[in-house]
């Protein structure tokens, strides 16, 4: 397959924007490309910046088009992110062992930790669009969905399988041929995009984005490590929402 069909697979695997093949239901074959994800990333925030901006142009209040950003983020998504934000904030913070945190985590009812999590996130990410006008807010989206997704390519690099699930392919594409290492050609072609993406768009502000959220990356990593013994896919939801969050906290601050 060409590079178009292998995006296009990937931006549907990672969206609901529909593909024209059915590699996107293959989890085998999307792990493969994963450290890819950081261009399908910028390619998503181009779409849904884009029309940010344009809401900014034709809606005078800015909290209409904040939160219709929003509501366009978490649809273009398809919510699949923001669900096992829920759930991994349910795990941790189920008391006793590792499998009662487990099984927490894989409850499909959202607990207590779920949804206060759930409204934080919501609000934070209101707070951080809402100091940016329109250009900003293009920029900072690119940048914030481009860096989103490289946190889960780190992860994947240097994680370790905590059960056979959504996650366990990615992290076996990020390694090397014993499955013990790293694949570095892999990881350092996603690093050289996103901080390609993050310089080139918000200069020495992009730099400090990803840094924060490769800092949220390796705690969440931690602490599921403590909690559940490695990482899944949940794990990899909950980095793209949080580092997203964490990019756009800091764009936001920094511009202002």
């Amino acid at each position: 397959m060409g590079i178009v069909d292998v995006l296009s697979s990937l931006i549907s695997f990672l969206s609901i924007i529909p593909a024209p093949t059915r590699k996107a239901y293959d989890i085998t074959y999307i792990a493969g490309y994963i450290f890819l994800f950081p261009i399908v990333g910028a390619l998503l925030g181009v779409i849904i910046g884009a029309v940010a901006l344009l809401l900014s142009l034709a809606i005078s209040n800015g909290m209409i088009v904040v939160l219709l950003v929003i509501a366009l983020i978490l649809i273009i998504t398809g919510m699949h992110h923001t669900d096992a934000l829920a759930d991994f904030a349910d795990g941790i913070m189920a008391k006793g062992s590792r499998d009662d945190k487990i099984k927490a985590l894989r409850d499909p009812a959202i607990g207590a930790a779920g949804a206060s999590i759930l409204i934080l996130y919501l609000l934070g990410l209101f707070i951080a669009l809402n100091m940016l006008d329109g250009l900003s807010m293009l920029k900072a989206i690119i940048v914030s969905e481009c860096i989103a997704k490289y946190s889960m390519v780190l992860q994947a690099s240097i994680g370790k399988v905590a059960w056979e699930g959504m996650g366990a392919p990615f992290v076996r594409a990020m390694k090397g041929k014993d499955c013990r290492g790293v694949n570095w050609s892999r990881l350092l072609i996603a690093t050289i995009t996103t901080i390609g993406v993050a310089y080139a768009t918000l200069n020495q502000i992009g730099a400090y984005a990803m840094v924060g959220s490769i800092a949220i990356a390796m705690i969440l990593l931690a602490l599921a490590n403590r909690n559940f013994g490695g990482v899944s896919g949940d794990l990899f939801g909950t980095t793209n929402e949080l580092s997203r969050l964490t990019s756009l906290l800091i764009i936001s601050s920094s511009i202002t």
